[in-house]
């Protein structure tokens, strides 16, 4: 006997309910939401940008508290978005060194989303 389970879709759409538990989605993100690396607060958004015309985030720009810079975090490095945090996939802020800071001017093709 083989059970069925709710289709993908289906769950989806239950999910956009009023009274839904669905963690936000980053082209919701208020500027000042804190960012973080496992339990450590590394810093806040300071925007939500995608490419070209595109309705989904490529990148969020970052104030990083311990470079005091802002930097760019690439869409595919947020692991959640919750209510009031972005958490990111690597658990330790010092691998994230290697983040580019964030230039507007040096990403042409990004268009601010929030």
């Amino acid at each position: 006997m083989s059970v069925k389970a709710p289709s993908r879709e289906r769950r989806a759409r239950e999910a956009y309910n009023c009274g839904s538990t669905m963690a936000r989605t980053l082209e919701t993100l208020e500027p000042g939401t804190p960012v973080y690396a496992g339990a450590t607060r590394v810093g806040t958004v300071t925007g939500v940008y995608a490419e070209g015309e595109a309705r989904s985030a490529e990148l969020i720009a970052v104030h990083w508290d311990a470079r005091g810079e802002v930097v760019a975090v690439p869409a595919t490095e947020i692991e959640d978005v919750e209510e009031h945090a972005v958490h990111l996939l690597r658990q330790e802020s010092d691998q994230y060194a290697d983040l580019a800071p964030f230039d507007p001017s040096r990403f042409l093709t990004l268009r601010r989303l929030t």
